[in-house]
């Protein structure tokens, strides 16, 4: 969820809550309000009603307003208010109204008083009151919504600029982050420690380049010089059994350490990703590539290859980095094979799976995939092979997995962005 969507959930629940809240306590207020009213007017009209009785005038009626019954004896003391249903033969409906009944003595008599209120324009009025309230608490919340929802966009335009301008930023550009002011003090801090990281990074990642880059050299100009003088001391026909394998022994460390240097570079340029732009590449082509570049060493080997291409996989990719993932994986499942297996590969709809036969899945399948591992005792692979693979999948945003299924060592890899558009 975004921030703003958040906030506008918060805001439109209190705002809601806090108007209903205000808009009862609103209504409950009038009503008291207007019912001390009435019950202050019916007291005055007991008052006048007494006086009446008091100056001699006739008893009032005038009923359901003012009812005066006469008593021998007292039928009570304290006046009551209370509210009441009186037919109304006119309206032909019960009426609500608000009544006072008192007692009072007057020349030995006894007078029982009702005056009476009626409540239907109390009501009327309590719904005008209502439904006024309730329509100015409704536009006052949408205005609000509305005027929060505007300025927080607003407010938050500089942040959503300098996120665009971050998500386009490249370690390889030569041009320093550029983040628009915004004049909000907090925003103008995160500009502040933007740049002053991006430039950090940009720096280092120059810094990191140029010695990679520079180490590769200097490590394999001595390499090939080293090289080049073995194969030298070969060439010489004086050399005893002893130090011809002494130096095969040397030459093969050198070629070692050469190809261990080179994956690497690989792979720290994977990293820093400083390869080109990704194009449409069809699995497919990449794999029938590399198997007709292993076709020798598969028959030196004794091995059978078995394709099962049955969708075409076009993804989005650098070309030369998705040769040397087939590569990699194709010459694990050789390397781990036995003279006379079957070595398949298979495409289907997101996925390409290598597979060879084996005894037992591996010890630590969770480490396949790390710098330097190497399953068995088996000592030809540097143990970057498969980290190389992992890290092409990273960059890519595909998935490299590991199992053993019915007797088979599975390696797949599972891209996430496909079409099948090519056959």
């Amino acid at each position: 969820m975004k921030l703003l969507e958040k906030n506008n959930r918060l805001f439109f629940r209190f705002t809601a809550l806090l108007l209903l809240g205000g808009s009862l306590l609103f209504y409950l207020a009038i009503n008291w309000i207007i019912r001390h009213e009435i019950d202050e007017k019916l007291e005055v009209n007991r008052l006048r009603t007494v006086e009446l009785l008091q100056e001699g005038q006739p008893t009032p009626q005038f009923s359901p307003i003012v009812e005066v019954l006469v008593f021998d004896e007292n039928k009570g003391t304290e006046p009551a208010y209370s509210d009441t249903l009186i037919y109304d033969p006119v309206e032909k409906e019960a009426e609500p109204y608000r009544q006072l009944i008192s007692y009072t003595a007057i020349g030995g008599r006894f007078y029982q008083i009702t005056t009476r209120s009626s409540l239907l324009e109390t009501e009327d009025l309590m719904l005008a009151i209502g439904g006024c309230t309730l329509g100015l608490a409704l536009l006052l919340f949408i205005g609000l919504y509305w005027l929060n929802r505007r300025s927080a966009q607003r407010l938050w335009e500089p942040f959503q600029q300098q996120l665009a301008a971050l998500k386009g930023f490249s370690l390889a550009q030569q041009e320093p982050l550029e983040l628009a002011s915004s004049g909000i003090f907090e925003f103008e801090e995160l500009k502040s420690a933007l740049q002053q990281l991006t430039e950090k990074v940009r720096t280092d990642y120059r810094n990191l380049k140029e010695f990679t880059e520079n180490a590769s050299h200097e490590i394999q100009t001595p390499l090939a010089i080293i090289r080049s003088k073995i194969e030298s001391l070969i060439e010489q026909e004086h050399l005893g059994a002893e130090q011809m394998s002494g130096l095969e022994t040397l030459y093969e460390a050198a070629n070692r350490l050469s190809r261990l240097n080179k994956s690497l570079l690989l792979l720290a340029k994977i990293e820093n990703r400083q390869f080109g732009a990704a194009t449409p590449v069809s699995f497919n082509d990449i794999i029938r590539e590399q198997v007709e570049m292993l076709h020798e060493l598969t028959e030196a080997k004794g091995l059978q290859l078995r394709l099962e291409l049955s969708e075409a996989q076009i993804v989005p990719a650098n070309r030369p980095l998705l040769e040397i993932l087939v590569k990699n994986l194709l010459e694990n499942a050789v390397r781990y094979s036995q003279p006379g297996d079957t070595v398949s590969i298979t495409t289907s709809l997101g996925k390409i799976t290598f597979s060879n036969p084996g005894k037992a899945a591996v010890e630590h399948p969770e480490r396949l995939f790390d710098r330097f591992y190497k399953q068995g005792n088996h000592r030809p692979g540097m143990g970057l092979g498969l980290a190389i693979v992992k890290k092409i999948c990273e960059v890519n945003g595909w998935e490299a997995g590991y199992s053993f299924r019915e007797g088979k060592h599975e390696f797949s890899i599972i891209v996430e962005k496909s079409s099948n558009d090519i056959s």
